[in-house]
């Protein structure tokens, strides 16, 4: 099992938090890997000396350095051809418990079917003075056993399992996986859902700290989180017959009715965004409507805005579409 694994450590202008990731890296227990920091700002020389000062010969900083944006570095990380057979990305903001590549690498050598696998994650909040605070939640309930997990439709419409610092995979077909380089990273984890093979192996155990910091990259806009919450769901319907998208817009109205109210907004949305999709307001409530129209009176240029993302963001929609037809 002493393969080496190839980790992306992918920073912009956080020294400190590119240090504790880096600490956690080479405080893991698995020893045998190989570090490209990918500096997002060609700018920041910090990087460079901040490599240096670990001497550590595992760590090198990635030539050119180039400004790709957080999306275009994820590509990077899925699109390299190094000799390794594991890589892992690990962003400057989290970090790793001491067994997680080991933990990793155990799961899913065992399994010559599967392509990637994904840790749970504890969730870490930083404080406005710059502390931090571990919330007691995490990225899934469960804590405990390794499963596996492949993708019923409803899994499809709005959420991720993958999350990009809790990854390790195969990457002798990894560049297949890659999604549009001018995707917000709102929806990379969404986007490579669609590409990639399933099933994947789910570590339950929390092995990854995922931080919640003050300062993020993901869009303030809030049309965007909503156009594409509607690109994921409409793309499914498009691909399925009339029988599944019923069956389909049961399920979905389920999950809505368990407390997810913004929720029900997406699923109204989606259902006038597509013909297909139609069938998602015959399981809508008279109150469900009311509350739907008010969100038209209250924000009327956003609405329309989001009920058109397949026209006016058609390539990404596309992308979903194809990826749907080809499983």
């Amino acid at each position: 099992m002493d393969c080496k694994v190839r980790i992306f450590i992918i920073t912009y202008r956080r020294p400190v938090l590119l240090k504790r990731a880096l600490a956690s890296l080479i405080n893991q227990s698995y020893t045998n890997w190989i570090a490209e920091v990918i500096n997002d700002d060609p700018a920041d020389h910090e990087v460079d000396l901040i490599i240096k000062g670990y001497q550590d010969e595992r760590i090198y900083l990635s030539i050119p350095v180039i400004k790709r944006g957080a999306t275009g570095n994820f590509n990077y990380a899925f699109a390299s051809r190094n000799k390794e057979k594991y890589a892992s990305i690990l962003e400057d903001d989290n970090w790793w418990e001491k067994d997680f590549l080991f933990k990793m690498i155990t799961a899913l050598s065992n399994r010559p079917d599967i392509q990637l696998a994904v840790s749970n994650e504890n969730i870490w909040s930083e404080t406005g003075d710059g502390e931090w605070i571990k919330t007691g939640n995490y990225a899934w309930n469960k804590k405990t056993d390794i499963e596996f997990y492949g993708y019923e439709l409803k899994d499809k419409c709005g959420s991720a399992k993958i999350c990009n610092s809790a990854m390790l995979w195969k990457t002798d077909k990894s560049n297949n996986w890659l999604t549009p380089d001018d995707l917000p990273v709102d929806v990379t984890e969404h986007f490579r859902e669609r590409v990639i093979p399933h099933p994947i192996l789910v570590v339950n155990e929390p092995c990854v700290n995922f931080s919640v910091t003050q300062e993020t990259a993901r869009s303030q806009k809030l049309w965007l989180w909503g156009s594409y919450q509607v690109l994921l769901i409409s793309s499914v319907f498009k691909c399925t017959d009339s029988k599944t998208r019923i069956n389909l817009a049961n399920e979905l109205w389920l999950t809505a009715r368990n407390g997810n109210k913004p929720y029900i907004t997406s699923l109204l949305h989606t259902g006038l965004s597509l013909k297909s999709a139609r069938i998602l307001w015959m399981n809508a409530s008279i109150l469900d409507i009311f509350r739907y129209l008010l969100t038209w009176i209250k924000s009327p240029l956003t609405c329309y805005k989001i009920i058109r993302s397949p026209q006016r963001l058609s390539k990404h929609f596309n992308f979903l579409t194809s990826a749907c037809e080809k499983e």
